[in-house]
């Protein structure tokens, strides 16, 4: 075993000078990558906007439907819909403000990543690749 750890050794020192070499080609490659791939750490996570959205939507639709409810007690069911929808306005403003700045936020932080993808791309277009 103690001849093969310097066996070893003796073709190791000259295959790190042949993996030196190796290691630039893939950084190189590397560095080509990162215009294609330079987007993928931009971008948001696939389903924070579009779920928060659709939380926020049903959860306005529960809160028509809840009023729909209660009112038909008291008047007919097309215009209980019609107050309700009117009346749900107001009540998701005040009910529903946590999720609300929750998707105003996301819509922000989206509008910021369109804004700095369209600057990047603008850069390579014009070869300008030295701006990130």
């Amino acid at each position: 075993m103690s001849e093969t750890q310097p066996e070893q050794a003796g073709p190791t020192t000259p295959e790190p000078a042949g993996a030196a070499a190796a290691t630039p080609e893939p950084t190189g490659a590397a560095s080509a990558n990162p215009d294609p791939s330079g987007p993928q750490p931009l971008t948001p996570k696939p389903g924070g906007l579009a779920g928060a959205l659709v939380l926020y939507t049903v959860l306005r639709l529960v809160i028509i439907a809840v009023l729909t409810a209660i009112l038909a007690i008291f008047m007919p069911l097309i215009v209980a819909l019609v107050f309700a929808v009117v009346l749900q306005m107001p009540l998701a403003w005040l009910l529903l403000g946590p999720v609300r700045r929750r998707v105003n936020e996301l819509m922000a932080s989206a509008t910021e990543h369109r804004r700095q993808e369209r600057e990047r791309l603008r850069a390579a277009l014009s070869g300008d690749q030295d701006r990130p």
